[in-house]
């Protein structure tokens, strides 16, 4: 606890003297630049934003399409854990053979899905929601080699059954980094949206990236991007109390 604690106050202390330097620099000694916009701008660009960019209704759509696609996708996982399980541990030969396609870049599918399905949200949220059990499938794959086998052994000593067995040894040996995992996804995520969007010319956030682009408006830029870094924080924050609160063992 008191390393946590001692992390979280450096944290803080570093981030009070750039927050102060970035004041005093940009607002006083530098107040024209192409480097970074003045803080007295970045608070009155959160209106214009707000306003001009129709910011809100791109915002809920962004922050929808991930939380939900995060959410089911771990119910899709937790449903189909023992099927999974089973398939990665008793075809684990050909489950490798498969990662030849992980040197395709995650670019390269968010371009196809707007192929097929051009300036549609719902497939936007099928893209999120299949890069999520993706990531989530690959890390329990990953983890499913790392179960203790003498937990394997007294499982079987009980009687219980190969169901019961991924289930209650595999899974649950899994779930914690698993779910650790999640903050990393979480953060995939938001990039793979954003590209998404912003490539697909659609409605959510990666679209206003597009038109500041567009419009050249470098203050709405950086508005912008402190508004995203928050809720990516935010969200890292709820998938670690999580993962402290609920799902403390092998922590």
């Amino acid at each position: 606890m008191t390393k946590v604690n001692s992390s979280t106050k450096n944290n803080f202390i570093l981030f009070a003297a750039l927050l102060f330097v970035y004041i005093i620099l940009f607002e006083f000694i530098l107040s024209i630049n192409k480097v970074l916009p003045k803080p007295t701008l970045l608070y009155e660009s959160i209106i214009h934003i707000w306003r001009d960019y129709n910011f809100f209704f791109a915002l809920t759509t962004t922050t929808s399409v991930i939380y939900i696609a995060l959410l089911l996708g771990f119910v899709i996982i937790y449903l189909s854990s023992s099927w999974l399980l089973k398939i990665f541990v008793e075809m684990e030969g050909a489950i490798l053979s498969l990662r030849l396609f992980r040197y395709l870049p995650a670019f390269f599918f968010a371009i196809l899905f707007n192929f097929w399905f051009s300036d549609n949200l719902f497939a936007e949220f099928v893209f999120a929601l299949l890069a999520t059990i993706f990531l989530a499938s690959q890390k329990l794959f990953d983890e499913s080699k790392q179960v203790k086998e003498e937990y394997i052994l007294t499982a079987k000593n009980l009687n219980l059954t190969a169901s019961d067995i991924y289930k209650d040894v595999y899974w649950k040996s899994s779930l914690p980094d698993l779910i650790k995992y999640f903050e990393r996804i979480h953060y995939y995520l938001w990039v793979l949206v954003l590209i998404y969007e912003f490539i697909g010319n659609s409605l959510g956030l990666g679209f206003i990236y597009r038109t500041i682009l567009l419009y050249e408006d470098f203050t709405a830029l950086f508005t912008t991007a402190v508004i995203v870094s928050l809720l990516i924080w935010f969200g890292s924050f709820v998938i670690r109390f999580t993962q402290k609160k609920f799902i403390f063992w092998n922590s």
